[in-house]
């Protein structure tokens, strides 16, 4: 039996687990020494159909502790973010992350990995409880949800949890090749995965489309159109049969899903709470910045981190990867859909720019000042002085780097917006395939539209990942981009002390060591 399966069995209140999963996850000797409380559930007493919404509940709140937790630290790998050089930020493992060199005791990836596990463990058991459970019956008078409900639920998110999987985890000895395990499985490579995920998501469609919803229905096609868009523009190598989705069919099963996907103003979110908070508050954000937003040059790197970085010129440290803070500086337009924050040298957020969360407009910038703030601060990881001319800023008050300003604890995020389904579409109309009757143009412009930007003339495929670049910012997708497009560079040295640069978030030793088939 799994470790995950191991968890829900003992005598814990699954109310508490499925807010605390990640923490029970690593205390594994201390639960089994607990007294079983008194007004403890154990797991049996969940075959009950009354609690199918409760446990379809519990899984929603894991899905939205697992998503910010993995999808930031997929943006520190990529060159979306990087290891901070402010005071707030110490913690080791984000370093590793960013240089690309992962070791496997690497907690940060480890808790990240445990509460995505949990969350496809919660979903699968779920479905098991259907099929397999004599009083599980959703036609009881009891019943809390209906069986299309539950098989939606169990579906979807068993079908979210291996898109995770495929798109984000890779070998452990092998930093280039995408897939995880589950449970004690041998190692499974992602397109097998995507093929997973896919094979849950048709039933799942199945579902939305037995309650006859089409939003959901829409929703299902959407991220079934990225799935195998990821799955068919990967450089995967041949590992496999007909039990892998990759190639052309997956790209041409991808156009199919996209003309079924989300319209103009619908979205799929993941919501958060002060009892699931979003990770990039705490880890990329105002509450905590140990990771910063990527500005291109080599002074603003650690020390560490600075070996693993490709360097396009020497003489002036500029990086491979981009800088989003010359992106915004060159239009400043774009900080609607890049919103930035100001990082000082004790770490603390001071103000920001564009369409910040709720928690962070009472320090907000008029952005006709941003070009007078950029000025003021030098890409030399030196704390630079803040123009008292600006906001409310004092004598003293400094800037040593940028840091996203788009999430703060309590903000929602999209697992798929209609702006990114466009894009999608856009990009597999220029790759050939039929996803709409719109055009790409017209899809991307549309997108732009969306945050005040003007119409661009032309688009090719260099431009897509430009503008997926934009307006995906701060949600996991640069690192897919980064391996699968040819237009976007990736920014780390093949080696570093012959060590190879990860592209995947590497299964560290507490998913490895238990496991005898891997």
């Amino acid at each position: 039996m799994s470790s995950y399966a191991t968890l829900l069995k003992r005598p814990l209140a699954l109310g508490i687990l499925l807010v605390f999963a990640g923490t029970f996850a690593a205390c594994d000797s201390f639960v089994s020494n607990v007294d079983q409380p008194k007004d403890a559930a154990g797991d049996e007493q969940f075959n009950d159909p009354a609690e199918a919404e409760y446990l379809i509940t519990g899984i929603r709140a894991q899905w939205a502790d697992s998503h910010s937790g993995v999808t930031d630290l997929a943006d520190g790998l990529s060159d979306e973010f990087r290891f901070g050089i402010n005071s707030n930020a110490t913690f080791p493992t984000f370093e590793q992350i960013d240089a690309g060199i992962i070791r496997d005791d690497n907690n940060s990836v480890t808790n990240a990995l445990a509460d995505l596990q949990e969350y496809r463990y919660l979903a699968d058991d779920l479905l098991r409880r259907l099929e397999e459970s004599n009083g599980f019956d959703p036609d009881a008078p009891a019943a809390s949800a209906s069986e299309a409900e539950i098989r939606y639920a169990a579906n979807v998110h068993g079908a979210n949890a291996r898109y995770y999987l495929a798109t984000y985890f890779g070998h452990p000895d092998d930093p280039r090749r995408g897939g995880a395990t589950i449970d004690t499985s041998a190692f499974i490579p992602s397109p097998e995965l995507y093929q997973r995920a896919e094979n849950k998501y048709a039933n799942a469609l199945e579902q939305a489309e037995a309650m006859e919803d089409g939003l959901l229905q829409r929703r299902v096609q959407s991220v079934r159109a990225r799935n195998a868009l990821y799955a068919g523009t990967h450089d995967f190598k041949a590992t496999g049969g007909d039990h892998q989705l990759r190639g052309t069919k997956a790209l041409q099963d991808a156009a199919e899903y996209a003309r079924e996907g989300l319209q103009k103003g619908e979205s799929w979110d993941v919501a958060y709470d002060l009892n699931t908070v979003n990770d990039y508050h705490n880890q990329a954000g105002a509450g905590r910045l140990q990771l910063a937003v990527q500005d291109g040059n080599k002074a603003q790197l650690a020390g560490g981190v600075s070996e693993s970085y490709r360097v396009a010129d020497e003489s002036t440290g500029e990086l491979v990867a981009r800088s989003h803070v010359e992106t915004v500086a060159n239009n400043p337009q774009e900080l609607n859909r890049i919103p930035l924050t100001i990082i000082g040298s004790r770490g603390a957020t001071r103000g920001g720019f564009g369409a910040l969360p709720t928690n962070l407009t009472g320090i907000s910038i008029d952005e006709d000042e941003f070009s007078t703030v950029a000025d003021a601060w030098q890409a030399n990881g030196e704390a630079d002085a803040l123009p008292t001319s600006v906001a409310d800023f004092e004598d003293g008050d400094t800037i040593i780097e940028w840091g996203q300003g788009k999430w703060e604890e309590r903000t929602d995020m999209p697992f798929i917006s209609w702006q990114e389904l466009f894009l999608i579409r856009a990009e597999l109309e220029l790759r050939g395939y039929d996803a709409g009757s719109e055009t790409a143009l017209e899809l991307v412009n549309a997108v732009r539209g969306s945050y005040g930007l003007s119409d661009l003339s032309s688009v090719d495929l260099e431009r897509i990942a430009v503008e997926r670049d934009r307006t995906l910012f701060a949600t996991g997708s640069r690192l897919p981009d980064q391996r699968r497009m040819k237009a976007v560079e990736w920014h780390l040295k093949d080696q570093v002390n012959g060590q190879k640069t990860a592209q995947w978030l590497q299964l560290t030793q507490d998913e490895t060591g238990p496991n005898p088939n891997l």
